[in-house]
């Protein structure tokens, strides 16, 4: 059996047992952070995997015998990182412990195995771009999982930020407040005809008194919601469209034809009263 061989194997049939000494001794301030004393065995399990893998590319002298398992361990760890809500440069620290617990294994072998200096070398590249090639994985995958982390959090922001409200039966309200962008607008598009569909109402007051600007864009984003939900069979009744905006929107060129405009909300449900849609 060669030395890689032997180191190899000494590695991986004490993966666990250096995994804890990485958690115990090495990592211990950090694992104590993000982990309870209950979760610390199957954190050695996990990390024993990737030290196994490490084991298994020193015995076979190649890189390539484990890189798509360490690809898969990597990515899993990156997304159990965002979970944990581990930061990035936090967790990154730790390679440096998977280099270490790996070089003392095999230093402390050296007593009794003898290895040829460019064999100590070689197991050098081999190990390095195992250990990289699990940090660049795991750092793509947290990043990368992180922004869908926000992406979901922002769209349930924004699906709170335009909350259909039945009034009764046939009339429901959509009060806006703040700016409108395209992608708000988009947002409130699906959310109006989705949350009307539910609610089964024939009229959709939409309040625009807390809506700052309306561009071009915006406007037409409000128009299609409007054209969109007559599909559908609900007439939408705008209200709280100041004069500024009205003016501007006029000075754009879209037409307010079809549409019901009232100057707030009474004004809308005493409209509505008095066509008996109330």
């Amino acid at each position: 059996m060669n030395s890689y061989e032997v180191l190899g194997n000494y590695i991986i049939t004490n993966s666990y047992e250096l995994s804890r000494q990485m958690n115990e001794k090495i990592d211990k301030e950090f694992i104590d952070s993000i982990i309870s004393p209950d979760e610390l065995k199957e954190l050695n399990q996990w990390r024993a995997q990737f030290i196994s893998l490490v084991g298994e590319a020193i015995k076979e002298n190649s890189k390539d015998a484990v890189w798509t398992r360490v690809t898969e361990w990597a990515k899993l760890t990156g997304e159990s990182a965002v979970q944990r809500e581990v930061s990035l440069d936090e967790a990154l620290t730790t390679l440096t412990s998977y280099r270490t617990v790996t070089w003392r294994a095999i230093l402390e072998q050296l007593k009794d195995v003898h290895v040829a200096n460019e064999d100590l070398i070689q197991m050098g590249f081999v190990i390095d771009p195992v250990i990289d090639h699990a940090g660049y994985v795991f750092s793509t995958s947290y990043v990368d999982n992180h922004r869908r982390t926000i992406d979901r959090a922002q769209q349930a922001v924004l699906e709170y930020s335009v909350p259909v409200v039945g009034l009764s039966e046939k009339v429901a309200i959509l009060p806006l407040v703040g700016d409108l962008d395209t992608h708000r607008a988009k947002v409130l598009k699906e959310s109006s005809l989705f949350r009307c569909r539910d609610l089964r109402n024939s009229v959709l007051i939409l309040d625009l008194s807390g809506v700052p600007i309306v561009d071009t864009v915006v406007a037409n984003e409000i128009f299609q919601v409007i054209k969109a939900l007559r599909l559908i069979g609900v007439d939408t009744v705008l209200t709280g469209l100041r004069p500024e905006i009205a003016q501007s929107v006029v000075e754009m060129g879209i037409s307010f034809n079809g549409i019901t405009i009232k100057k707030n909300l009474q004004n809308a449900i005493e409209y509505l009263q008095s066509t008996g849609n109330f």
